[in-house]
């Protein structure tokens, strides 16, 4: 019996884990969701953890979604490659009640300890980078060099962990080697995203992240001050001190002017032209949209009469979606979107706030980068929303445990 009770807390054990493991290559992230898995089914209690999915809020928005997605499969166009490889995609929410499975407990403290530890050694790593004393192999590949979307990720987590450590500070005991510890830790985080990462998406969520505190902090108390000038000297960073910042903000600007004049925009700037011609792909089939995994197709056909480049994903969810299943698909994906939102309102601030920032951070994301066509941003965003999401039920208040 004992062996029992052990055996069904091993998912929550595992899951406690797996936000260290965020700031690593994707094939290390899928080992551990692979080990999660397994766990689950060691666990038992199958009926328990179905129930705990379906009546977790996200439930039904996340069924209808994937209900969606399989009518569109069978009733709208295929194309020739690629199409379950794209199926697969827009079932990601699928893993986020898996791992809703296991329910409440001291793993979620744990997890967000597990995260805050992962962005420190990930800061770690770009500052040893910077010092040119990393390591060059493929495990520090992001870190190293400008690696695609998972630099990009590596940047939007940091982000996020300086927004819930921020949080973390208006709830810490009136102990000031305590909060001077958590603010060097804080700054030890940022300093990275603003000066070492290759992102505009991350630093423009970790602006977001610093406003949100800012705002929630508006209670003129010693400790609130405290965190709101935080808040503020990060902004005042981000704007005055980093060259880096400042060089992608005015290349933004820059592409976007040349752009609205028909000129073409960098290198840097050309999704402005994706996001251009995928609506008039959109255009064509506004309702239904044109099929699970034709916009590749659709879009190279339009690119070589353009003469303009082919691309894998239009870098927008919200473009994504309504190409492919129109008009309900991205219906779908909002109702999943504002929900999270609208749960993170309900709860108490202290569960509220994380989920609020991954929410937004999910949408903000979602504008520059496909989050969820690719798994190297889905499955981090799902792993880290099932931990103040787990245990909030429909019927009852939003509380995360």
């Amino acid at each position: 019996m004992s062996f029992a009770a052990r055996r069904s807390e091993w998912p929550q054990k595992v899951l406690a884990v797996l936000p260290f493991l965020l700031f690593f290559p994707i094939g290390i992230i899928y080992f551990g969701v692979v080990v999660f898995l397994f766990s689950l089914l060691l666990a038992g209690d199958y009926r328990g953890a179905w129930l705990r999915m379906k009546e977790n809020v996200m439930f039904r928005p996340v069924v209808a979604l994937t209900l969606l997605s399989c009518l569109a499969a069978i009733v709208l166009e295929r194309p020739a490659r690629g199409f379950w490889s794209s199926f697969a995609h827009y079932q990601i929410y699928l893993f986020l009640l898996l791992f809703l499975s296991v329910g409440k407990g001291d793993w979620q403290g744990r997890a967000f300890k597990s995260f805050a530890a992962g962005a420190v050694v990930a800061s770690t790593l770009l500052y040893l980078n910077a010092a040119d004393l990393l390591p060059h192999i493929s495990l520090f590949s992001a870190y190293a060099s400008y690696y695609g979307n998972k630099s990009i990720m590596v940047g939007i987590l940091l982000a996020l962990a300086v927004g819930f450590l921020l949080r973390d500070i208006t709830r810490l005991a009136s102990n000031r080697q305590v909060l001077l510890m958590r603010i060097l830790t804080i700054v030890y985080i940022a300093l990275p995203v603003l000066f070492l990462a290759r992102t505009r998406t991350a630093s423009i969520i970790f602006l977001l992240m610093c406003l949100l505190v800012g705002l929630r902090c508006l209670k003129w108390n010693g400790r609130s001050v405290g965190v709101l000038l935080v808040s503020a000297v990060m902004l005042a960073a981000v704007m005055a001190s980093s060259s880096t910042f400042k060089t992608r903000m005015a290349s933004a600007f820059q592409d976007v002017a040349a752009y609205s004049q028909g000129q073409k925009p960098s290198h840097q700037g050309i999704r402005l032209e994706i996001y251009a011609l995928t609506t008039e792909i959109i255009a064509d089939k506004p309702l239904t949209g044109h099929g699970i995994g034709t916009w590749e197709p659709l879009y190279a056909k339009l690119a070589r009469e353009r003469d303009t480049y082919a691309f894998a994903t239009p870098h927008n969810d919200y473009l994504l979606y309504a190409a492919e299943m129109g008009v309900l698909g991205l219906a779908a994906l909002l109702w999943i979107w504002l929900t999270q939102l609208l749960v993170a309102w309900r709860m108490p601030e202290a569960e509220g706030m994380p989920l609020l920032m991954l929410g937004l951070a999910i949408m903000v994301g979602g504008m520059f980068n496909a989050v969820l066509r690719d798994a190297v941003f889905g499955m981090p965003f799902m792993i880290l929303l099932a931990i103040p999401l787990a245990g909030a039920r429909r019927h009852t208040p939003a509380i995360a445990g």
